[in-house]
């Protein structure tokens, strides 16, 4: 096989700028690609705090008319036009160097900055810091934590990587700049650039080979940087049962003030900075509990109606910080108790001939079988668990070819879709249907995913009372279970 190809040279990735950004309120401020996640989220907090914001997509979304509704100039197409003048332009990894923005940009010598440069700044206007990062779980975690100080009393300012249900979208501006949580992304190491006060590191894995072409030990290398960069004050959350985040523990317990969180495992020794679970339950309809202590206390129960019990998890983490900053645990736990999931995370979408549809961003093998134990657990003593998976890039799907063929367990049958390039050029031999072929399981099969329409109609006929139907993928996967929640 091919060991790579992609068109990453026509991206800007991350571009270092040696003259800081600064914030300005009389200053516009342009985003290419403001459609994105986590730059609608940045865009819609400066809206929030009165700043001047423009932008451009490749496509119209509800997130563009979001920012228009909060007074934001939003275009649903790239062109040169677009560019304020004098504006500070924002850009992400994943804008081509050739957009025609950029190209404007440049030529009127513009600043341009990586969308973490911004959260950056943005982040240091507050009293306390609260940054997420990890493989897995970021998104969840951050929005758990901002209800959790939410409900806390403590109005702060959340950004994170998908809508939270309650506010309907994946930012809030709090009224003041005290408290503010942000999901840090560490899939192209910019996560460097980050000094919360409070961190959590929830786990580690290889999942963006095309940045971390030499695997694990750059992912470690980076966080060994990341956590270099923040002071002895700075509180961290490690989740000791994952190898890496243990070893970084091992190295760095002494440069900051370290919290051990253990998810699963009752560790040997508590003190004060040890953080566990006791008395796990599984309860209807897939959801966890259990007993949070704090060394040898027991701060009080949590109670998820989220199903999997890695959210179980994730709300450690939550609860954990909340306690930190005072929130009391009866505020803590009814905050947790109401949480429903992000956006794409276990999303429940409806019903379609009785059976239940479910969406998720799971891309990654370890959040595939995480996802479909949680689907199991959800539709027990029900009908089939079916998994609609469609790969996302040729390179994570290469890297990780052997852990995907075994993800799939819990899945009574598996639909796997053509590969979702996100960009990158094909990888000879890295295709759906020898990924199918290669599957040792008794019911897999390669569905061609050239035309959506076929796709919905071939589940219409399929699904039947009891049934769970879960989309999984990072691509465009997403809209087949939407258009069968609103299918005749």
């Amino acid at each position: 096989m091919q060991t790579q190809s992609t068109t990453s040279e026509t991206k800007l990735g991350y571009q270092p700028n040696p003259t800081p950004l600064v914030l300005d309120k009389n200053k516009p401020i342009h985003f290419i690609g403001v459609g994105g996640v986590g730059m609608s989220a940045l865009a819609k907090i400066l809206l929030r705090h009165g700043f001047q914001v423009s932008g451009s997509d490749a496509k119209e979304s509800s997130y563009l008319q979001m920012l228009r509704d909060l007074g934001g100039t939003v275009y649903a197409t790239h062109d040169a036009s677009h560019v304020p003048q004098n504006a500070i332009i924002i850009t992400s990894t994943a804008i081509p160097k050739i957009n025609p923005e950029v190209q404007a940009a440049q030529s009127q010598g513009l600043p341009l900055y990586h969308r973490s440069d911004l959260l950056r700044e943005v982040l240091k206007g507050y009293q306390t810091a609260i940054g997420i990062t990890g493989t897995h779980g970021k998104t969840t975690i951050t929005g758990m934590t901002g209800l959790v100080l939410e409900e806390g009393g403590l109005d702060p300012t959340i950004i994170a990587g998908g809508k939270i249900p309650k506010f309907n979208s994946n930012a809030l501006a709090g009224e003041n700049w005290q408290y503010a949580v942000a999901e840090l992304d560490e899939s192209d190491g910019t996560v460097v650039q980050y000094h919360p006060a409070i961190s959590v590191i929830a786990n580690l894995e290889l999942d963006h080979p095309d940045h971390y072409q030499d695997g694990l030990e750059a992912i470690k290398q980076t966080f060994r940087t990341y956590l270099e960069g923040l002071t002895k004050e700075s509180t961290v959350l490690f989740n000791m049962c994952c190898p890496v985040t243990a070893e970084l523990y091992s190295q760095f317990s002494h440069r900051v003030a370290a919290l051990k969180v253990y998810t699963g495992l009752e560790p040997e020794t508590k003190d004060e900075n040890t953080y566990w679970l006791q008395n796990r339950l599984l309860h209807l309809e897939g959801g966890y509990q259990g007993d949070l202590y704090q060394g040898e206390t027991c701060l009080g129960t949590l109670w998820l109606q989220l199903p999997g019990r890695h959210n179980l998890w994730n709300a450690m983490y939550a609860a954990i910080i909340g306690h930190r900053l005072g929130v009391p645990f009866d505020k803590i736990r009814r905050s947790l108790e109401n949480f429903t999931g992000m956006g794409r995370r276990f999303e429940k979408l409806g019903l379609l001939n009785g059976a239940r549809l479910i969406d998720d961003y799971a891309h990654h093998p370890t959040e595939i079988q995480a996802t479909l134990k949680a689907a199991r657990e959800y539709n027990r003593y029900k009908g089939r668990v079916i998994a609609l998976f469609q790969p996302h890039r040729y390179q994570r799907f290469q890297a990780l070819w052997s852990d995907f063929l075994t993800s799939f367990e819990d899945a009574d049958e598996v639909l796997v879709l053509d590969i979702y390039s996100a960009g990158e050029s094909p990888i000879e031999g890295v295709t759906a249907s020898r990924f199918v072929s290669e599957m040792d399981h008794p019911a897999a099969e390669y569905w061609p995913s050239t035309n959506w329409d076929l796709v919905v109609a071939r589940l219409k006929t399929m699904l039947t009372p009891d049934d769970l139907l879960i989309t999984l993928g990072a691509g465009d996967v997403t809209q087949v279970g939407r258009r069968l929640v609103e299918a005749p």
